[in-house]
């Protein structure tokens, strides 16, 4: 074989390997290939497992759920304009009034401004008046100049003369009206900005914090005080989603302080959350307060839910946790359950701590792959692989 047919006969098997090549290729579309690749990235978390087993011990007295009393009307009060403050009434703890007074803005130039826009209006009104006297005048002058055009005294031409000058004496009455006006309501965005120097409290209540501090000066839209309403009072809490007493609205709960089980007040539930709390597992429920004395917003308080008489318990050990959870008696904590190939964040109810083991009343049934040790980076629906050892 010459030199010119190795040639040829090279080219071919090039060719012949690029058409290979093309067709045995598929390019995947950019966001299959962004899915792969953050499926890649996304390495399962290895775990332990622990299986969640009854114990044998029946549980007694009420489920404690926490929860804290709070109220639907709370008000921040801004600075509606910027400003040095000269008068503080508004302290903290004070018991207010719709309207009443809490601070105080240095107004002198603002009615300095005031004053100003009223001497112009004064200005504006005399030239109205004297416009409005012109237009009187012009409208005789015309109804004298047809009454003798009528007798044949007077030309059409000086009807016609007296009509422009009618017509120009209303069109300069009408801007002075409009300059009158204009004026005027320069005079109320002086008085506007006025009202704006006194604060006044939105609602009836009592004011749980004061930002403002006399002699400073604030920036229109800055915080001045906070207010809050002191009834009527109402809860919320959470029951994880498998729990077994379902509550339903109008029932009626009974509430004892954190560090007692001392009835004080009693709750209807107004409500149950229309979504559930993906990330807990949990139902939310709001309620009311119905009965009690010497209570206030943000006293914490225990929800009492009687147990049902076949009510389990399990004990975990406290491992199962992540580090440095603040573990208590009749509190609420989140651990995290295997589901699967995936962790799933799951709200319990701690009943009691001996030691290293914890007692769970709520949120756990029989056989949950309880996941031990979590990584504090794990999150929940987060990818694992469990470890056989």
């Amino acid at each position: 074989m010459n030199h010119a047919e190795q040639k040829v006969g090279l080219s071919l098997l090039l060719a012949a390997i690029c058409v290979g090549c093309t067709a045995g290729s598929k390019t995947l579309p950019p966001d299959n290939l962004g899915s792969a690749k953050s499926s890649a990235n996304r390495t399962p978390f290895k775990v332990h497992v622990f299986n969640a087993q009854p114990s044998d011990n029946s549980v007694g007295g009420d489920q404690l759920i926490p929860a804290a009393l709070s109220v639907e009307g709370t008000a921040i009060v801004l600075a509606e304009r910027a400003g040095r403050i000269v008068n503080l009434s508004g302290s903290e703890g004070a018991h207010i009034k719709k309207g009443e007074v809490l601070a105080r803005f240095n107004d002198e130039d603002q009615r300095t401004q005031l004053r100003q826009a009223e001497i112009e209006v004064s200005r504006l009104r005399v030239e109205e008046q004297q416009y409005e006297a012109l237009l009187k005048l012009r409208r005789s002058e015309l109804e004298r100049e047809q009454t003798l055009a009528k007798e044949g005294v007077s030309s059409k031409v000086n009807v016609e003369q007296a009509q422009y000058r009618l017509e120009q004496a209303n069109h300069e009455y009408e801007k002075a009206k409009l300059a009158s006006a204009s004026g005027l309501a320069r005079v109320r965005a002086a008085q506007i900005e006025i009202e704006k120097s006194t604060v006044r409290a939105p609602i009836a209540g009592v004011i749980i914090h004061r930002y403002a501090t006399l002699g400073s000066s604030v920036a229109q839209n800055d915080k001045l005080f906070e207010v809050s309403k002191l009834s009527p009072l109402e809860l919320r809490f959470q029951l994880p989603q498998n729990e077994n007493r379902k509550l339903h609205p109008a029932e009626i709960l009974n509430l004892s302080a954190v560090d007692s089980d001392l009835i004080i007040a009693r709750a209807r539930i107004r409500r149950i959350d229309p979504v559930a709390d993906a990330t807990s597992n949990t139902f939310g429920y709001l309620a009311d307060v119905i009965s009690g004395s010497g209570l206030m917003p943000g006293l914490a308080v225990n929800v009492h839910l009687p147990r049902a008489d076949d009510a389990i318990s399990f004990w975990i050990p406290r491992a199962v946790f992540p580090a440095g959870t603040d573990l208590r008696s009749n509190t609420s904590s989140t651990l995290f359950i295997a589901n699967g190939t995936r962790a799933s964040a799951r709200l319990v109810l701690v009943n009691s701590i001996e030691g290293d083991q914890v007692e769970i009343v709520s949120g756990l049934s029989p056989g949950d792959r309880v996941i031990l040790s979590p990584p504090a980076e794990l999150k929940d629906q987060d990818p694992i692989e469990i470890s056989a050892t």
